[in-house]
């Protein structure tokens, strides 16, 4: 007969073996309030460029997911392609290509360190990305987490909106144990205007995070009604009224690319809806905030500087492209110092050849081409037309690494390759639900 004490000891061995570890949803999850909450320029100051804490648990995600892969017993039958990891996988060895061909010649010291950091931030996008693609295989799990980065947006939004009008940095005062602040990070200011950054490196930065969560806080306000209408328009409406005053060009672009993707997609009464709401928004900040229409119809009226930069930046890429054409110099290598193309086309030209950019764009076409391809399994909504919201989200991403040179900005593309697992995930869990429908093993 067993003891109480016995009984008790083996109760709670019995519930540690039935314990779960987290999941890829909590991961994610975890990723995304340490990309968004912790101020860019925070990190562990022993590790430089790697020092990032969102950046060092994907790393642990990329290894997470390999031990996993490790594990899983070989499939039986053919396999569908999955487009997306190949691309990723692609784009990894295009990397490593151009990394080992830096090490082949005399790299000046400035570069040697930011090779190896470079190759480090490669994994810790590419190891999130997996990990989206592989790790959510169910579709609740998957709403769950639009659920919560549409949370995440919306306050990270608002933190935007209350620098705007108190023009105060706020995150410069933050002090987190363990993580040093290399001082990189406020507030900015166009036209007399504040641009705020919430924790992003840059405003521009700011204005592209809010521009890719934007169509995920949109589907799940119109589609998912298990929350309350405060909870889900608080989001739409801080990110719509923070990018109108990101004072941003690329902001309006990839604003209006991702309400061109999703606009036909919505019913008569929602577009009328979203009509009348965005001309009252319209009307209000012309109102509130004086001189912000001028300053937004001067931005694309005349020219600047920025401009100027932009467009005479790829004679100076095409000559360094022809020294390394292939495989380039090394990730991360092409130094601000040198010059700022603010296009990452093609930086990502320079740095990892025309290899490596092939397969980056390959990353990005084939996510929205398999979200897209995907809505056809099924017609149940918010999941239906949750394609239509990544693809929009990629391509208001993509649009954007033509402005600035988004690797240097790890909350713009951590977001981009995050959105791009997910694409894969989703594209998953659609061929899945569709084969059990049809009745198929």
């Amino acid at each position: 007969m067993a003891t109480p004490t016995r009984g008790r000891h083996e109760l709670v061995i019995a519930k540690f073996r039935n314990l779960n570890g987290p999941d890829a949803v909590s991961v994610i999850t975890w990723f995304a309030i340490l990309l968004f909450v912790v101020p860019t320029d925070r990190g562990i100051q022993a590790l430089g460029s790697a020092g990032s804490p969102a950046y060092l648990l994907a790393i642990v995600a990329l290894l997470w997911w390999a031990w996993h892969r490790i594990q899983r017993p070989a499939l039986a039958g053919p396999q569908s392609i999955q487009w997306v990891r190949a691309a990723a996988f692609i784009f990894v060895g295009a990397c490593v290509a151009s990394y080992s061909k830096s090490a082949l010649v005399a790299l000046p010291s400035s570069e040697i360190s930011i090779a190896d950091m470079g190759l480090i931030k490669v994994g810790a996008l590419v190891g999130i990305l997996l990990v989206a693609h592989d790790g959510i295989t169910r579709e609740d799990r998957l709403m769950v987490l639009v659920r919560r980065l549409t949370l995440f947006a919306g306050l990270y939004a608002g933190l935007g909106l209350a620098q705007f009008f108190t023009g105060l940095s706020l995150v410069d005062t933050w002090q987190i144990p363990g993580l040093s602040a290399a001082g990189n990070v406020g507030i900015g200011d166009r036209g007399g205007f504040v641009r705020a950054a919430a924790t992003a490196t840059h405003p521009l930065e700011y204005a592209v995070v809010l521009s890719m969560m934007l169509p995920f806080c949109l589907t799940a306000a119109i589609y998912d009604r298990s929350r309350s209408a405060f909870l889900r328009w608080f989001p739409v409406a801080a990110i719509t009224l923070s990018a109108v005053l990101s004072v941003s060009r690329s902001a309006f672009i990839s604003l209006a690319a991702v309400l061109l993707i999703l606009i036909p997609s919505w019913t008569p009464a929602v577009r009328r809806a979203a009509g009348f709401v965005m001309a009252v928004g319209a009307v209000t900040v012309y109102v509130a905030v004086p001189g912000m229409a001028g300053t937004v119809v001067g931005m694309f009226s005349a020219s600047d500087s920025s401009v100027a930069s932009r467009t005479d930046s790829y004679d100076d890429a095409l000559s360094f492209l022809l020294v390394s054409p292939w495989f380039g110099r090394g990730f991360g290598t092409f130094l601000p110092t040198y010059r700022i193309l603010d296009n990452q086309y093609l930086a990502s030209s320079i740095e990892i050849g025309l290899v490596g950019l092939v397969s980056l764009l390959a990353i990005i076409v084939s996510a929205v081409a398999v979200a897209i391809s995907a809505r056809r399994h099924g017609k149940g909504q918010p999941m239906h037309a949750m394609g239509l919201t990544l693809a929009a989200s990629m391509v208001a991403g993509s649009l954007s690494f033509a402005f600035f040179d988004a690797f240097s900005f790890p909350q713009a593309c951590g977001t981009l390759f995050l959105v791009a697992g997910l694409c894969g995930a989703y594209a998953n869990i659609r061929r899945t639900a569709a084969a059990v429908t049809d009745g198929q093993p």
